[in-house]
């Protein structure tokens, strides 16, 4: 036998102990066989143990995310303030607007200061406002800029004197590239299309509430919280049943010893809490040692402060009670098919094949769940959990299946080379353990490829592209002096490599003087006013005729499906119906609110109404600043269409506007920058700053997120990281205990004088032909869950094969490299002493 029996039950059977005390007494006997019942013992807890708390750190992980997610969201309102307000300029008010830059794939934010009285808002993390001139940076970006390579390409753009470092309470995590500018004395603070200047007293009031999340995005959640944690509860469930075989042995000398088959079950319950008690507590360990390192690492641009990373009490005891029911449950489900015998261990031959009828049920079961849920209707706590019982319960069809198709497979494969067929033959006799980590490793496949396909689609209606042309993407340059430099931008940003095409103009915020519906409260009607050149009018919309003084009325290009749906071919041949253009009568008439807020479509101030020009813009209810410049259109305005979506409003040449107007405007360029051309926007940034260091650029080719979308695709791709951790860890941990039970068998096929070579290549063979079986099957079902949950939406499902090739490939290299990473343990047991026998 492995392991030492005991000379004696440690506990009687029943009688006048009472049976409660009888069972607690063979649980305890369980628990002591598992923890000193000899070396293979000791180290098959221990095993079963490392498993169990890869698990349960991970889902600790989990039970932390409320506590990291609320904590994010307080710092960010800490530092966000209210736009729907806007006070009168006063001793305590400043004018902030964001600041956002980017080199080298490095993405600095931030926030430019202009205080307007001597008590303005000190912004969370600093002691006090940085002067004209000055920053605040945080940490992270400190170090960066103290460093060589991109550091010194930011340090260019951030030529401001650096007097302070932010403090946690001004940033969302440790290595959160973010600063603080104080504007330059003598500096005017300008909108552009990437950001808005807004004035404030306070900072620490939220924006306006964004209400519940659309009912697509909770689906996301719902499938990304099943599919990333299904995996975890499948690999947990696996460890318990590490060294099963050698656990049956066990119990057949307990059996000797006089114990019956209840009593049996019972010491095997007992040595699976011992197990699962030694996996909470090494996973305790895990999670407090990686809360430890936490902070030190930045996956997709988020990092997290330790103490951030507090688990929900509740989930805790969820878990740690969870995890020793489960390792209980799954020992004795496993002692089903075993005859635990005095003499020995009798494991039941299967008189019949496994039955496929009851394994195709459950994702039948699932998808039939799923199709149902109306995401058009109300989508509350029913509904949520019909869809996650429909995910959960398809998901699992894969561990079901996966036994199948895999005795199904190898019971027709044989012929090839000496390791393929002990590859095989050891999956014909005994494929269980195998294929318990590959079906979790499948659930993790299967999910990646539906959310592959739900975020494919999705983007379409969450992510919009600004239009591009073929390899060419236009990049709007935006000053922060006034419209007269227009001219001088321009200049500065020709020539670059890479980039085509720059041509410059004055561009700002105008709101109509007569508040819409003439109601003072509603504020007045918004637009954009455009000075340039007739050339370079011509370039930003269809204009036949042009001279100086003209002024024209330019709508986006019209589209059926939105603005967002303009790109490379150009505004449709139909333009729709014309452009609502209202004079001042109609703006002050009271049925006018109504018409905008029922219309989509465009809206502009028509001829004689009268703009108040500058920023920062008014918010609804603002009165009118007395101190900007007003100026009327003309009668002889033009009404025409834009070539692009982003320069509607009024355009007019130099002629028909005062310097006034054109000083409160902001100078703009728009360049044309070469994608293929490595390196050329971040030439193009460069060149800006260095004229005007608080300009702002916006890629027409970039791509406009709901934030809600963005922050959930980020949490599915920290997810996704780390579950392929845990697949590689516990993957490793499988192999490893699969040749420790075998470590006999090996050692005597090496005396007989097989190749080394040969059983690794077996090991590979062993995994590999489950594997690529899981990641066939995962792919199926993937696929059928992915187009089920486009079906909720009405979304025509898109087949992404690269990405499901991608899917499939990093699964293929986990395998792989679990395996080379097992084959000093191979070695080390192929030596001769794995003959000896205890």
């Amino acid at each position: 036998m492995d392991d030492p029996a005991p000379r004696e039950p440690d506990g009687p059977s029943g009688g006048a102990a009472g049976p409660a005390r009888a069972a607690a007494t063979q649980l305890l006997l369980g628990a002591r066989l598992a923890v000193a019942g000899g070396g293979s013992a000791w180290l098959r807890t221990a095993l079963t143990g490392l498993g169990v708390g890869l698990g349960v750190a991970l889902l600790l992980v989990a039970a932390s995310v409320p506590a990291i997610l609320a904590a994010r969201a307080d710092r960010h309102e800490a530092r966000d303030w209210e736009w729907a307000v806007s006070p009168a300029r006063g001793d305590t008010t400043m004018q902030v607007r964001d600041y956002r830059t980017e080199t080298g794939g490095i993405r600095v934010s931030g926030l430019v200061l202009r205080p307007e009285g001597t008590r303005p808002p000190v912004p969370p993390g600093l002691s006090a406002v940085p002067g004209p001139g000055e920053m605040a940076v945080s940490p992270a970006l400190a170090r960066l800029l103290d460093s060589a390579g991109d550091g010194s390409s930011l340090a260019a753009r951030l030529p401001f004197h650096r007097v302070a470092t932010i403090g946690r309470d001004g940033l969302s995590g440790p290595n959160e590239l973010f600063v603080y500018i104080g504007a330059p004395a003598g500096s005017e603070l300008r909108s552009s299309n990437s950001s808005t200047v807004a004035r404030i007293d306070r900072f620490g009031v939220a924006g306006p509430s964004e209400g519940p999340l659309p009912a697509a995005l909770m689906m996301l959640v719902i499938v990304i919280v099943a599919v990333l944690l299904l995996p975890i509860g499948a690999f947990t469930a696996a460890a318990v049943r590490f060294g099963g075989e050698a656990r049956d042995r066990q119990l057949a000398a307990v059996r000797l010893l006089g114990a019956d088959p209840a009593m049996a079950r019972r010491i095997a319950a007992g040595g699976a809490l011992a197990s699962a008690a030694a996996g909470c507590l090494a996973g305790a360990a895990l999670f407090v040692v990686g809360r430890a390192c936490a902070q030190r690492f930045t996956l997709f641009g988020a990092s997290v402060f330790t103490d951030d990373i507090r688990p929900v009490p509740a989930l805790v005891a969820l878990v740690l009670a969870a995890v020793p029911a489960s390792a209980v449950a799954v020992t004795l489900f496993a002692l089903r098919g075993v005859v635990v015998e005095p003499f020995g261990v009798v494991r039941r031959a299967p008189t019949t094949r496994r039955r496929l009828w009851w394994r195709l049920a459950m994702p039948a079961i699932g998808i039939a769940l799923v199709l149902p849920v109306d995401l058009d209707g109300p989508f509350g706590a029913g509904p949520q959990a019909q869809l996650a019982a429909g995910v959960v319960l398809t998901l699992l069809g894969v561990t079901v299946l996966l036994p199948w198709l895999v005795e199904a497979a190898v019971r027709r494969l044989g012929a090839g080379p000496i390791s393929w067929q002990l590859a095989v033959r050891r999956l014909q006799l005994d494929s269980a353990t195998t294929v318990r980590s590959v079906a979790a490793v499948s659930v993790a496949v299967a999910g990646a490829i539906a959310l592959q396909m739900v975020f494919t689609v999705a983007e379409q209606a969450f992510v919009r592209p600004d239009g591009t042309r073929d390899s060419l993407v236009a990049v709007e340059v935006d000053g922060s002096t006034d419209g007269r430099a227009a001219p001088t931008l321009a200049r500065s940003v020709t020539g670059i490599e890479g980039t085509t095409g720059a041509v410059g103009f004055a561009k700002g915020y105008a709101t109509s003087v007569e508040p819409i519906g003439g109601n003072p409260g509603y504020g007045g009607l918004g637009t954009v006013l455009t000075v340039a050149d007739c050339p370079t009018l011509r370039q930003l919309a269809r204009i036949s005729s042009c001279a100086d003084g003209d002024v024209f009325l330019a709508a986006a290009p019209y589209s059926p499906q939105g603005w967002w749906s303009y790109g490379p071919a150009g505004p449709t041949a139909d333009d729709g119906s014309p452009p609502l253009v209202l004079d001042p009568e109609q703006i002050a008439d009271p049925a006018t609110r109504q018409l905008l807020d029922s219309t989509s479509e465009p809206v502009l101030p028509g001829p004689g109404v009268r703009l108040v020009v500058g920023d920062p813009p008014p918010v609804e209810g603002d009165a009118p600043d007395p101190d900007r410049p007003v100026w009327t259109i003309p009668a002889t305005a033009v009404v025409t269409r834009t070539n692009h979506p982003m320069y509607d409003g009024v355009l007019a040449t130099p002629g028909a506007v005062p310097t006034a107007v054109v000083t409160a405007l902001r100078p703009t360029a728009v360049v044309d920058v070469d994608r293929r051309v490595p390196g050329a926007l971040d030439r193009l940034t460069d060149a800006a700053a260095r004229v005007d260091p608080l300009m702002t650029t916006m890629a027409f080719g970039d791509l406009v997120l709901d934030p809600r979308f963005g922050q959930i695709r980020l949490s599915l791709y920290v997810g996704i990281v780390v579950v392929l951790g845990l697949i590689g860890a516990s993957l490793l941990v499988t192999v490893v205990e699969q040749l420790r039970e075998r470590r006999r068998v090996l050692a005597v096929l090496v005396a007989f004088g097989t190749r080394r070579s040969t059983l690794a290549a077996s090991v590979l063979w062993q995994t590999a032909v489950p594997m690529v079986l899981g990641v066939g099957l995962a792919t199926g079902v993937g696929l059928g869950l992915g187009s089920a949950l486009l079906h909720l939406v009405d979304w025509s499902p898109t087949f992404d094969w690269a990405h499901v090739a991608t899917v499939a490939a990093a699964t293929v290299a986990v395998v792989a490299g679990v395996t080379v990473a097992s084959l000093p343990v191979l070695w080390r047991l192929m030596r001769p002493a794995g003959l000896r026998a205890e």
